[in-house]
């Protein structure tokens, strides 16, 4: 008895059902159009201009052996989800690190890191978007025990990849929006595609409602999609959304970014009420505890500083740099993370070849911790993000995972620039 034969879209990964005496299939997720090839007797016609084909080979006993290739303009080449790239990941403590998985194509790690359980462990691993350099964008996930692949995407479209993307992970599906405001879900444990929705508008956020995932617009408009299919769902007025891990830099589960036009609103003092120090952004905690302000020296030297403060009154001030405070980068701190209890800040060696180091503080007393040498390469940082235990700091190429405890390198990931 004929069956259904499920495969995967060629160009997005998305199932793709391929019923008995079909020709030809439309891929419901992404619009592809495939020729299905049931490899019965070859044939030397040249395949139409964006068409892909879908090679199925006929049964064998009680098993069917399926192969996924793509052609495009008459070329016929390998599927995107046909196999995984060698993928760029070393371990270890410093220079001396080697990759784990040999050697591969260059790749590149460039999102700020979204730190969440995938493979149900109950250890949080890092999701982000990931690229061959001068080639093709996709996200995927990592093991946040060693870095090693889980899963990754088909290749995303132009409008996907650029800055005014947005992507996120809320209610088990992980969620990129591309600029021309196209929701594009995909399977959190998998990585499938799971549903996509045209929005019309430009994704300013993503966060988590009541059971529904939300997306801001920079229009001021709010959308609820449910989780589950993508379908609209009605959104109380001024109803809480809370952050979730997102590649959003301001914000991240547990606190957020500020500027200093929000300063009045949430009781935080202004630079002349903080004596020595010009203050230009606050990490704000959702929950009990100090609240972080970030900046600089305002007399002498231009230096890094940080200070908590409860209100408006100044518990600890000092500055960020465990070096010596002139080898660093005259500028202020504009980022930061915060988890139990303890204050990350990033900050950059004046000497671009002396690369970035980071630097941790205790919230409570502003203790220095560790201060460590991140990388001696681009300092062009896209984002930092922490778990119960690990510190994830991004470049455009590169993530670097170092303990929160000890400031320990533990893995990279993508190639260092």
């Amino acid at each position: 008895m004929a069956r259904i034969v499920d495969t995967r879209c060629p160009r997005c990964g998305a199932p793709l059902p391929i019923q008995p005496g079909m020709d030809a299939v439309i891929c419901q997720y992404c619009g592809a159009r495939s020729l299905i090839d049931r490899g019965r007797k070859p044939t030397t016609a040249p395949i139409p201009q964006g068409m892909h084909v879908v090679r199925v080979a006929p049964p064998s006993g009680n098993a069917a052996a399926v192969t996924v290739t793509a052609a495009v303009a008459g070329m016929v080449v390998v599927g995107a989800v046909a196999g995984v790239v060698a993928l760029g990941v070393s371990g270890g403590s410093g220079a001396g690190a080697r990759p784990l998985l040999g050697a591969g194509p260059r790749l590149y790690f460039s999102d700020r890191p979204m730190v969440v359980d995938v493979n149900g462990d109950g250890a949080p691993d890092v999701i982000g978007k990931s690229s061959i350099p001068a080639g093709e964008e996709w996200i995927a996930a990592y093991d946040g025990r060693d870095g090693k692949p889980i899963w990754r995407t088909a290749a995303l479209v132009k409008d996907a990849t650029t800055h005014e993307a947005r992507r996120a992970v809320v209610l088990d599906r992980v969620i990129s929006v591309d600029a021309l405001g196209k929701a594009q879900a995909y399977d959190l444990r998998s990585g499938t595609p799971s549903w996509s929705v045209p929005l019309g508008e430009k994704a300013r956020r993503v966060c988590q409602g009541s059971g529904v995932i939300v997306v801001e617009t920079v229009d001021d408009v709010k959308h609820g999609l449910d989780p589950a299919s993508g379908a609209k769902r009605a959104l109380a007025k001024d109803a809480a959304c809370k952050s979730v891990p997102s590649s959003n830099k301001d914000e991240a589960p547990g606190y957020q970014l500020v500027g200093w036009s929000d300063f009045d609103e949430l009781g935080l003092p202004r630079s002349h009420e903080v004596e020595g120090m010009s203050v230009d952004r606050a990490l704000v905690a959702s929950g009990p505890g100090p609240r972080f302000l970030l900046g600089s020296r305002s007399k002498g030297s231009r230096i890094g500083m940080v200070a908590a403060v409860d209100k408006k009154t100044i518990l600890w001030k000092t500055v960020v740099p465990g070096v010596d405070p002139l080898t660093t980068k005259a500028s202020g701190v504009d980022e930061a993370a915060y988890q139990g209890g303890l204050l990350v800040v990033p900050y950059d060696m004046k000497d671009h070849g002396e690369g970035t180091r980071l630097a941790c503080f205790d919230g409570g007393t502003g203790a220095r911790l560790w201060d460590v040498q991140i990388h001696k390469k681009s300092q062009v940082s896209v984002g930092i993000s922490t778990s119960a235990n690990d510190v994830f700091y991004a470049t455009w190429t590169a993530l670097y995972v170092f303990s929160l405890k000890t400031g320990k390198l533990r893995y990279t990931i993508g190639t260092e620039f």
